[in-house]
């Protein structure tokens, strides 16, 4: 889910992006700008907060397996 969240994020990042380019109005457009940057910082911190560890990650989460508590 927080990874959906960073995705809508970002597309509303480039939605407030391409309409700061569009707006004739310097302040507003500025704003958008600011959001737009403010919107993709947070993308970033969700998707580093909840990202998945790489196979090369030398801190990545070992995986362990048990025998099968069924065999005997």
């Amino acid at each position: 889910m927080p990874l959906a969240l960073a995705e809508y994020l970002r597309h509303l990042a480039t939605r407030c992006s391409r309409m700061s380019r569009d707006c004739n109005d310097p302040v507003i457009s500025k704003e958008l700008v600011i959001i737009s940057v403010e919107l993709v910082e947070k993308a970033e911190t969700f998707e580093a907060e909840f990202a998945i560890p790489h196979a090369d990650d030398p801190h990545a989460a070992e995986i362990t397996t048990r025998d099968h508590d069924d065999e005997k």
